[in-house]
């Protein structure tokens, strides 16, 4: 008895963790990036433009920028950032749960697999290439009009599971709506988020020059196309190769037998896509906020669940048991706001946009517009916000642009690339993060997949850049 209580108690503590407590939480890369930025902001002067208000939007004075007082972050501010963050995003984490509430309710009444048996079944034979091709098509053109990728936490859901039953993994999935989210949001055919702002603040027409913009977003699609489709060859032959081999995977396979397509689920899906199809009406002729669309799935799943047969009680269940599946995915987007949070309060953000700005000027035109692409790139990572990058640059970059001889139609070219591509590899971007979340991938794994995709499209973006340079990209 006593060799057996010597034995326990020699035991370490870290015993009681259960053995999925060795795997990255997805919390630990943020928090010492959370950790780098508070320590490097110390040591980065303080800076502010002056800012004007016109026609309800805030526009920076070029002329205006100048160093101020330095706010050093201390360790109460650190921890602060926290709440601050939470507080910051919480518009997006609500709408994160309520998606999560209203898919938990899809997942559970079996519709979300009885839909993707019945898609298989019907296209079993169709090659890898034309139905990705459709999907990321359609998915992209609709975030070039819109500028709203945070749809793609509603559509990665529905995506991974059609590509673990024609037998790839995760990451092909996620791959395919977000690869195709980001060609379309680097051109911004019509993208009211920076587009429009940024052709306002430079007084060109609106929506001008969208043909090149529809030959970039072609030529955009096909890259990140041809990549997904190597990956994908390579995991349906070996699924050892898999980034995601030996870690969980949240996706399980559909049993192609076990979900018949019912009356009750005909029902449901039915009132699913009038939901859905309402959802997206909003999003693009309404302008929904976070708050209308959390509302618009707060009622699809509560339709959908009484379209099934649920009782009341049943849906409630349902619902709340989705919204935990996303918890970890909204917990995760405060991090970013934290981060910003941490930049504002330093006042660090205006300093390195003045820097960075100040590295295209006395470069020959073409060299400049690669260098407006580069900066917005860099400035991405201090503010993911499409439309507070547009309101915040444009007043700098114009002026610049005049300066060097680049056509303001380019340099709107060249931002909105730079902007566009990095949304979908910084961690600072929440809406990144909680689509990973939602997908079961862990950040490093993603940023491991998209690494060498992103130094494809950026050369193909230099390249865009130099071509709108050479043909005159306007008009003017």
């Amino acid at each position: 008895m006593m060799s057996e209580q010597a034995e326990y108690s020699s035991r370490p503590d870290t015993d009681i963790f259960p053995s999925y407590y060795h795997n990255q939480h997805p919390f630990l890369m943020l928090i010492v990036i959370l950790i780098v930025i508070s320590v490097a902001a110390d040591f980065i002067p303080g800076g502010v433009y002056e800012r004007v208000m016109i026609g309800g939007r805030t526009y920076v004075e070029p002329a205006t920028f100048h160093y101020v007082e330095k706010t050093t972050i201390g360790v109460d501010d650190f921890f602060l950032s926290f709440f601050e963050g939470f507080k910051s995003a919480s518009g997006l984490m609500a709408m994160v749960l309520f998606v999560g509430g209203a898919f938990g309710v899809m997942r559970r009444i079996g519709l979300m697999d009885a839909a993707v048996v019945a898609f298989v079944a019907g296209l079993r034979r169709v090659h890898f290439i034309p139905l990705t091709l459709l999907i990321m098509g359609a998915f992209g053109t609709l975030v070039s009009l819109t500028g709203m990728y945070e749809l793609s936490i509603v559509l990665v859901p529905l995506i991974i599971p059609v590509y673990l039953k024609l037998g790839y993994d995760v990451i092909v999935g996620t791959a395919v709506v977000l690869v195709a989210a980001c060609c379309g949001l680097s051109v911004g055919m019509t993208n009211p988020f920076f587009t429009a702002i940024a052709q306002h603040i430079a007084q060109l027409p609106l929506y001008s020059g969208i043909l090149y913009r529809l030959c970039s977003f072609m030529v955009l699609l096909s890259l990140g196309l041809l990549f997904i489709y190597r990956y994908a060859k390579k995991v349906k032959a070996n699924p050892q190769r898999s980034l995601m081999a030996g870690f969980p995977v949240t996706y399980g396979q559909v049993e192609m037998d076990r979900y018949p397509m019912t009356a009750a689920r005909r029902r449901a899906g039915v009132v699913f896509l009038l939901c859905f199809g309402f959802l997206l009406y909003g999003s693009i002729f309404l302008q929904f906020s976070f708050a209308q669309m959390s509302a618009t799935f707060i009622a699809m799943g509560l339709l959908v669940g009484l379209a099934f047969g649920a009782r009341p009680n049943q849906i409630c269940h349902m619902f709340a048991e989705g919204m935990n599946d996303l918890l970890i995915a909204a917990l995760a987007i405060f991090f970013a706001r934290a981060i910003l949070y941490i930049m504002q309060q330093s006042q660090v953000i205006d300093t390195v946009i003045h820097a960075l700005s100040g590295l295209i000027n006395g470069f020959p035109g073409m060299v400049s517009a690669v260098l407006i692409y580069c900066v917005q790139t860099s400035i991405n990572f201090l503010v993911p916000s499409g439309s507070g990058q547009a309101a915040m640059t444009m007043p700098v970059i114009i002026p610049l642009s005049d300066m060097v001889d680049v056509n303001r139609q380019v340099a709107i070219l060249a931002s909105q690339l730079g902007d566009g591509m990095s949304n979908f590899i910084f961690p600072t971007n929440g809406a990144l993060i909680a689509i990973l979340s939602v997908a079961g991938i862990p950040y490093r794994l993603w940023f491991r997949f998209f690494v060498p995709l992103f130094a494809m499209l950026a050369l193909a973006a230099v390249g865009l850049v130099c071509g709108a340079v050479y043909i005159g990209y306007g008009p003017f």
